[in-house]
């Protein structure tokens, strides 16, 4: 009788410390879900700016990130794309705000998905200071970054958070010109203006990494800029960046969809520009009136040319079939 009863006092013993190693672990567990949240912050802030150098090659920083998953919101400030070394601008990219439209779908240390985003008050300088524009070097950059031949990936690109958006907005783009030797002969400080651009189902079904994102706002951000530009950038800048985004993958290929025509977006902002530069020519002499008209109408033929040829490989209508334009 003394045995059995000893026996299941063992037994209680066991099981109460059985019971404890649970509510330990669980509480464990608990912990390193709410540090995980507590980070989440940070985990994003350390994907975005490792993402966004990783992809351009240049440091890449942002202000601040604020993730909510209790109240469904996301939002950052202040995200900068540095210029390579040597350029008199203080940024190649500039973006004020970006927050989500309506609540997130989803959220969570890993993903983030979201119905609709506001990418806000954009900010591009093309710079021509250093010689070498810093356009080329960018452009190059994302080329070795969608072929996989630009280093080590960072953490954040191989197992760090993704986002899928639905629907994407890009608004108020100011698109500067820097440093262009002859610039001021045509309309002085220029920047071409895009109100706004809308593309969808960004991240498809798997999710993009920040690098990603980055390179997919970039080469949308200057595809527009070009279709704007005609008759305000001068030819040969938009013959290099047109080159330049003729050798990326294409929004097609990566299942991004353009609302609207892209060119349709930011035509009115083109003609604006121009009415403002000729304008400015009114006082001009008829010689240099003539100049000016005709170095106009030569960069418009060019800016013509190029969203027919190179551009058209980055809207999905001009690749060939055997080029995949990168992983």
């Amino acid at each position: 009788m003394v045995a059995a009863t000893r026996e299941d006092d063992a037994v209680k013993k066991i099981l109460i410390i059985l019971a404890l190693l649970v509510v330990l672990v669980i509480g464990a567990i608990g912990g390193l879900v709410a540090y995980g949240i507590s980070q989440i912050d940070t985990i994003f802030e350390r994907a975005i700016e490792q993402g966004g150098t990783y992809a351009t090659g240049v440091e890449t920083s942002v202000d601040s990130v604020d993730v909510a998953i209790s109240k469904g919101t996301f939002q950052m400030n202040g995200l900068e794309i540095d210029n390579p070394e040597g350029y008199t601008s203080d940024h190649f990219l500039l973006l004020g705000e970006g927050a989500v439209g309506v609540a997130l779908k989803e959220a969570s240390t890993t993903n983030i998905r979201v119905p609709e985003f506001r990418l806000s008050s954009i900010d591009v300088n093309l710079d021509k200071s250093a010689g070498r524009a810093n356009y080329q070097t960018i452009l190059d950059n994302l080329k070795r970054f969608e072929s996989g031949s630009a280093g080590d990936k960072p953490e954040s690109e191989t197992s760090g958070p993704k986002v899928t958006i639905d629907r994407l907005l890009i608004e108020d783009v100011n698109v500067h010109l820097v440093g262009i030797p002859g610039l001021s002969l045509v309309a002085g400080d220029v920047a071409v203006n895009v109100p706004q651009i809308e593309l969808t189902n960004v991240g498809g079904s798997e999710g993009m990494t920040f690098g990603q994102l980055t390179n997919l706002v970039i080469k949308t951000v200057l595809s527009a800029a070009v279709e704007a530009g005609g008759g305000v950038i001068p030819g040969d800048i938009l013959g290099e960046l047109t080159g330049g985004l003729g050798d990326l993958k294409s929004l097609q290929d990566m299942g991004v969809g353009i609302v609207g025509d892209l060119g349709g977006n930011v035509t009115g902002a083109a003609k604006k520009i121009g009415e403002q530069a000729e304008g400015a020519l009114e006082n001009a002499t008829e010689e240099a009136r003539e100049e000016i008209d005709k170095a106009v109408d030569d960069a418009t033929n060019k800016a013509r040319e190029a969203v027919g040829g190179g551009l058209g490989n980055l809207l999905g209508g001009g690749k060939d079939e055997d080029d995949d334009g990168g992983p």
